[in-house]
């Protein structure tokens, strides 16, 4: 969609399919029950209707003037939409036309409109990619297409222009090689054009096809077409008034153009950008289009394809040029040859070509006078390789393509060509390897396609590697190339690859930029900033912008946002393979510089983002922070955005300290990590950096660092629902604290294990231990584990229905974290407020402190509790009556819960949906949540939680009249609860 030429996304599967459904019948009513069919094809989920209407009231607010342009009507939706605003109308009107004209004589016209109609094709509707029923409907308009395609290529033959339309017949002749009526066609433009032979061998290659692929002859229309080929029938000679038109030419003009390859595939809005710039030419000047990119983007193909879409624009021909400036074994080529051979290829005789430099140039600069050319120069090294070949008059376009941005030429447009996008790249999988095969492993076949990381020439070698490998499947490429290891040497075929493209680039560079490259290398991530930089070189940020600028110019580097750069990712496998091969001394101090800015950084935005946590003490040896500026965040916004952007950097630096023996690095970062993941929920990744953590300290004899991460590891473990597992690391960390005397830590720890007692429904153990730890942090001075330890309190007595006392304990903790700007663990604690309060009656209160929690919640981004803060909002809505807006929170606390790693929550989340169900009367769906938590209780042994679900699946048997069900679940509900010593009052 587009509105005032502005690009509208339209995000997500189901809304794609709805908007093309209903644009697809535009105005007529689609029915929600065809929607849902369109949505899901013949397994729609039981809320299907409610997402159609969903995802409706989505579009509607996404498009422009919505509600007007999808209007409800009946049983359904109707598009409401102009002639003019969809291509789809405008082709059908176009249609029409055609055969009004064509009834009318008016065949010129005819030809005009057919054209204007086939020109509107942008490909199959939605890609291929829009289910069943979506997809009939683009096989019809694919058939209407090539049907109409026929018609005009009938009457382009007619009117003599068989020989203009031979190329196009061919392309759609590749694409639907089984298409009889299409051939017919192409051999009748051949024959009519004076190629006999070739008219022939076309009905050769088709017989041949068919045979192979269906195992039968061409069809008697085809094969009487063919025989009247070899009579040379007077009946195939156009009469006199359908001669071909002789148009006057100049017999010298050169075309020499390679040909467009006919699976060139996306680049559409690059393509509209050259021919945008080649419309809108400038007096007195030619029209200079520079391309640049890095290896293997298809900038030539590019190039390519817009000279063949222009050349009727340029009567006076074409040239092209490779002037070698990254090509293996040869030498750029000079200005000086490049004018001899382009002189040579425009029919120029060798005795006219000057021998002398300033004479060729002016032969050439002749030559190009007054005349209107394409001119494509390929591969070119340099602005100088480059400047003497621009021709000094207007008229012709001059297109270059190169991999450094050319910034010593004046006057050019500049056009970046950079990675396809998926879809695109697919498309080209598609045209190179053929649909049936990718469609035979579609999963393969887009991870194939990511792990080409959108290069056309990435994805040409793997298609070629599959074609020559028929016993192969996708899959197994694919596992082949997941070897990071590997990646480069698998795309390579017959000579040419990704790697050996890339490393003409990285020779090319001067020594002093060829060694800043390399370094990077030793980066662990893609994404890398100036500061990162400026720490691994050992350089100032100023400097090592500049660097990188350098490497955007030379294409091995992209530019994301100021700042920010990002390494292409198979131009990181060939970095680090370099980075690899040749250790230097500088190495290691550049890696050590690179983890102690790491930590500097994610160790001070951690302070800031969760205030009043224990600081750890570094050794003077070890210090992370000399010259660091603290002004970077100044609040908890900035630190907080700065853990979210380095991440994946974060973790895969512990990897990469682990590995390259900066033991007390790799045993440091995950601290940071730990603490991050509690707000952002990625567990099972941060504790794969935790594990390091811990076998590093281990490794180093370290003792405190070695608790630290255990402790960390083990509140990673219990968010998983890795209860058991959770316990034995604080257990082993308890006894590390006390073997060093360290009650700081062993507190610490002991209010972990209450938290994990808690879940595992050993309420009294639980109690005892947060009560001790809550004393000993007030003794300690520790403010931070006080108001943790009280906000666990205020849950455990909540359980056992002492809620005056849970009140009192969680609104005291409030207080802390409000006292020291703790607002992640103040959304907790606000939780179990809200709970204590609700077993009081007074469920206004309780609904006041829920909302104050999801708003804390959402202002600061915490994917892992909001889950748990909206099956609150859900339960206390239900004690208010309000089940509309109950039902609502429920759902949204499910569909947050199924995209969180966080499991620990999930039980009490169906818990929740499963009350509001009850309470609406939707017996079936309620039982279907009890039983959901029940089986997730006791796979994680959370016995609050699934002597819950049992109360609960007893309550709803019993009003299913299922009486000794019921009986059977409330007496294992109350022995449970019993174990427990959870009173009747709080159940």
């Amino acid at each position: 969609m587009r509105s005032g030429g502005a690009l509208i996304p339209v995000n997500g599967a189901l809304q794609r399919r709805v908007l093309v459904t209903l644009l697809l019948d535009a105005g007529r009513v689609v029915p929600v029950s065809r929607l849902v069919t369109a949505g899901w094809d013949e397994q729609p989920p039981d809320s299907a209707e409610h997402q159609v209407r969903k995802t409706v009231a989505k579009l509607r607010s996404r498009i422009p003037h919505g509600p007007e342009i999808i209007v409800t009507d009946g049983p359904g939706y109707r598009a409401v939409v102009e002639t003019d605003q969809l291509d789809l109308l405008r082709h059908q009107r176009l249609m029409r036309q055609a055969r009004e004209s064509l009834d009318a004589g008016r065949a010129e016209n005819a030809v005009a409109q057919l054209r204007e109609a086939l020109a509107l094709w942008r490909g199959p509707v939605l890609a291929g990619s829009g289910g069943q029923m979506i997809d009939a409907a683009s096989t019809a308009l694919e058939e209407q297409r090539l049907s109409a395609a026929e018609q005009l290529y009938d009457l382009r033959i007619d009117a003599g222009e068989a020989a203009e339309i031979t190329g196009e017949l061919r392309g759609l002749v590749d694409e639907h090689p089984l298409r009889e009526t299409l051939r017919s066609r192409l051999m009748l433009a051949l024959y009519h054009s004076g190629q006999q032979a070739a008219a022939l061998d076309e009905f050769a290659r088709v017989r041949d096809h068919l045979a192979d692929e269906l195992g039968i002859d061409p069809s008697a229309q085809l094969t009487s077409l063919h025989e009247r080929m070899l009579r040379q029938d007077p009946s195939l000679v156009p009469s006199e008034r359908s001669a071909p038109r002789v148009t006057h030419t100049v017999t010298e003009a050169p075309h020499t153009l390679p040909f467009d390859v006919p699976d060139f595939s996306g680049r559409r809005s690059e393509l509209e950008r050259v021919c945008e710039l080649a419309r809108r030419a400038p007096t007195g000047a030619p029209t200079v289009i520079a391309l640049d990119g890095m290896g293997g983007s298809g900038k030539t193909a590019l190039a390519v394809r817009a000279a063949h879409q222009l050349a009727e624009q340029y009567p006076d021909g074409s040239l092209f040029i490779d002037l070698h400036g990254f090509t293996p074994g040869q030498a750029p080529l000079s200005a000086f040859h490049a004018q001899g051979d382009l002189l040579a290829a425009a029919s120029i005789p060798s005795d006219e070509v000057p021998t002398v430099s300033a004479g060729r140039a002016a032969r050439w600069q002749s030559y190009m006078r007054g005349r209107s050319m394409v001119l494509i120069l390929d591969n070119a090294a340099s602005s100088e390789q480059v400047r003497a070949l621009i021709p000094a008059s207007s008229g012709s376009l001059v297109l270059i393509t190169s991999r450094p941005r050319l910034t010593g030429l004046d006057g050019v447009e500049w056009l970046s060509v950079g990675a396809l996008p998926e879809g695109d790249s697919d498309q080209l999988l598609r045209a190179t390897l053929g649909a049936e095969r990718v469609e035979r492993e579609p999963e393969a076949a887009g991870e194939l396609v990511r792990l080409c990381g959108g290069l056309p020439l990435a994805v040409r070698i793997a298609s070629a590697r599959l074609a020559n490998r028929p016993h192969w499947t996708v899959q197994r490429l694919v596992e082949r190339l997941r070897d990071h290891n590997r990646r480069l040497d698998e795309l390579t075929s017959e000579g040419r690859g990704v790697a050996g493209a890339l490393l003409l680039s990285y020779q090319s560079m001067p020594r002093d930029q060829q060694s800043a490259f390399r370094l990077l290398g030793h980066h662990p991530g893609r994404y890398l900033d100036t500061h990162e930089t400026a720490a691994l070189l050992g350089t100032d940020v100023l400097t090592a912008e500049d660097v990188l600028e350098e490497l955007v110019d030379a294409r091995l580097l992209e530019a994301r946002e100021p700042g920010v750069y990002a390494l292409h990712d198979l131009v990181r496998s060939f970095v680090q393979r370099i980075a690899q091969g040749s250790r230097e001394p500088g190495d290691e101090p550049a890696l050590r510089r690179l983890m102690d800015h790491y930590l500097g950084m994610a160790r001070h935005a951690c302070d800031v983002v969760f205030p009043g946590r224990r600081p750890i003490g570094d050794d003077g040896e070890h210090r992370t922070d000399s010259g660091f500026d603290r002004s970077g965040f100044d609040h908890k916004e900035k630190a907080l955005q700065w853990l979210d952007h380095h991440r994946g950097s974060l973790l895969a630096a512990v990897d990469a300290a682990h590995d390259g023996g900066l033991l007390w690095h790799a045993a440091r970062l995950p601290r940071e990590l730990g603490f991050h993941s509690s707000i952002r929920g990625y567990d099972s990744r941060a504790n794969v950096a935790l594990e390091k953590g811990v076998s590093a300290s281990r490794l180093l004899g370290d003792r405190s660092l070695t608790r630290l991460n255990l402790m960390n590891l083990a509140m990673g473990k219990w968010r998983l629902g890795q209860l058991r597992d959770a316990v034995g690391l604080l257990e082993e960390a308890v006894g590390l604290s006390r073997q060093m005397a360290d009650e700081y830590s062993e507190a610490e720890c002991q209010a972990r294990l209450g938290q994990a007692y808690s879940s595992m429904g050993e309420l009294e153990h639980a109690l005892r231990l947060s009560q001790e730890v809550s004393r000993r942090a007030r003794e300690l001075g520790f403010t931070r584990l006080d108001g943790s330890s009280l906000s666990m309190l205020g849950l455990i007595l909540a359980r056992l229905g002492r809620f005056e006392e849970a009140v009192e304990s969680a609104e005291r903790a409030v207080a802390i974290f409000d006292s020291i700007e703790e607002v992640q663990l103040s959304v907790t604690a606000l939780s179990y407020l809200s709970q204590a309060i609700e077993g009081l009656g007074r469920f206004e209160e309780a609904l006041a402190r829920a909302d104050a929690a999801l708003e804390r919640c959402q202002q600061i981004g915490m994917p892992a509790a909001l889950p748990l803060v909206l099956a609150r909002r859900a339960d206390v809505l239900v004690r208010l009556g309000a089940l509309d807006e109950a039902a609502d929170s429920a759902d949204h606390a499910l569909s947050t819960a199924a995209s969180s790693t966080n499991d620990i929550n999930r039980a009490t989340v169906h818990l929740s949906a499963g009350r509001v169900r009850y309470a609406q009367g939707d017996l079936d769906r309620a039982l279907a949540q009890q039983r959901l938590a029940h089986e997730i209780a006791c796979r994680m042994e959370l016995r609050y939680d699934e002597a819950c679900a049992l109360w609960h699946l007893a309550r709803t048997a019993e009003a299913q009249g299922h009486v000794q069900m019921a009986r059977e679940h409330r007496s294992a509900a109350d022995s449970l609860f019993s174990l427990m010593k959870v009173p009747e009052t709080a159940r």
